[in-house]
């Protein structure tokens, strides 16, 4: 079975248990009387979350499980959907951060939420409470996300331990946001800093922390979860790269987002630094110029994409990636695991590198 199919299968299972958690949730809501606001949070945050999203935190939760020899599989399963509603309280703050108004084909929660206070209120500040409304959606998706690791059917211990690395995963992904809203603001970027802001606000968080939960949940001790986080980094940088070219060079019909959207949010990725480092004055200046610029049109979209192909920038990055997909292998290589687990994980690695959405 290819990797696409792999993920396919497993999506569809998550999607599966979201739909269940959230038909408990509603029914438990409506349960306790008139609380419309609540409701209409949670409905807006199902559909938030089942509209779009390769479920890829999830899926590794469930294999960071069953590579650490764990049992009781459709029980894992079931808690992976913590991780989806962690994701989700974070996508929605990033959101507002990155004032990015659209999450894959859909338009981002505080745009849904200021879309709802216009229609139903005149004369009120609708923006403003729209992306109030939207970080309590966001706040809420991280309560229900502790509440399915909480209540699984895991032992006392096993729960503990996990709670206790799901808080270190949101504060280092916090550090790794913190870190790219500083970067944005700076001129001259090394690519140290930039691959160090990745480690935590994609690395840790995208692939080793779901990993971890997982197979900690499955009883692993400290040295198996020290060799998971020997391929995981690597893996969630090169993620993170192949990422940023995507925000750049990315087809709208496939990734849900305006042209070029992380030249016009400014962000300052690999892509970018390297673009810099080697561009000529001139178009250093006009790099520059369209970083962080809302009105960028298709014209200066296609010169900034140009600049960035020229000045080896691209190939840079592209060349990165696969360096760390290569280290990434050769740690899988030496990990005691089963050959279809190896053969799951190896086939990610590749499909991350590759992906153009």
């Amino acid at each position: 079975m290819q990797i696409d199919d792999h993920l396919g299968v497993f999506k569809k299972r998550i999607d599966g248990e979201i739909e269940e958690y959230f038909k408990i949730k509603t029914n438990e809501i409506k349960s306790n009387g008139n609380q419309e606001n609540i409701l209409y949070i949670t409905e807006n945050l199902k559909k938030f979350i089942l509209s779009a999203g390769k479920r890829i935190r999830p899926i590794l939760f469930y294999f960071g499980y069953i590579i650490a020899g764990g049992e009781k599989k459709s029980d894992a399963l079931k808690t992976s959907v913590a991780v989806e509603l962690i994701h989700s309280y974070l996508l929605i703050h990033d959101d507002i951060i990155d004032r990015d108004d659209f999450r894959h084909e859909n338009h981002s929660m505080h745009y849904v939420c200021t879309e709802y206070f216009q229609k139903r209120f005149s004369n009120v500040d609708s923006k403003h409470l729209g992306t109030s409304m939207a970080i309590l959606v966001g706040d809420i998706s991280s309560t229900y996300g502790y509440e399915v690791l909480t209540n699984s059917e895991f032992s006392v211990d096993l729960k503990m331990k996990a709670l206790e690395r799901m808080n270190k995963i949101i504060s280092n992904t916090i550090i790794g946001e913190s870190l790219d809203v500083m970067l944005a603001e700076c001129t001259n970027v090394k690519e140290e800093k930039i691959l160090e802001m990745q480690k935590y606000k994609t690395a840790k968080y995208t692939i080793e922390g779901p990993l971890h939960l997982g197979a900690i949940l499955a009883g692993a001790d400290e040295t198996f979860l020290n060799e998971i986080s020997e391929f995981a980094i690597p893996m969630g940088i090169a993620f993170q790269i192949r990422d940023d070219i995507i925000g750049v060079f990315g087809n709208r019909d496939k990734t849900g987002k305006p042209v070029g959207s992380d030249l016009k949010e400014g962000k300052k990725t690999l892509l970018i630094a390297k673009a810099l480092e080697n561009a000529n004055e001139d178009d250093r200046k006009f790099l520059m110029s369209v970083l962080g610029n809302e009105n960028i049109d298709f014209e200066e979209i296609e010169k900034a994409r140009k600049i960035i192909i020229d000045t080896g920038s691209l190939k840079y990055s592209e060349d990165k990636a696969e360096e760390l997909i290569s280290i990434v292998k050769q740690k899988l290589d030496l990990l005691n695991i089963s050959n279809e687990e190896k053969g799951f994980l190896i086939g990610l690695s590749d499909y991350i590198v590759k992906r153009d959405h």
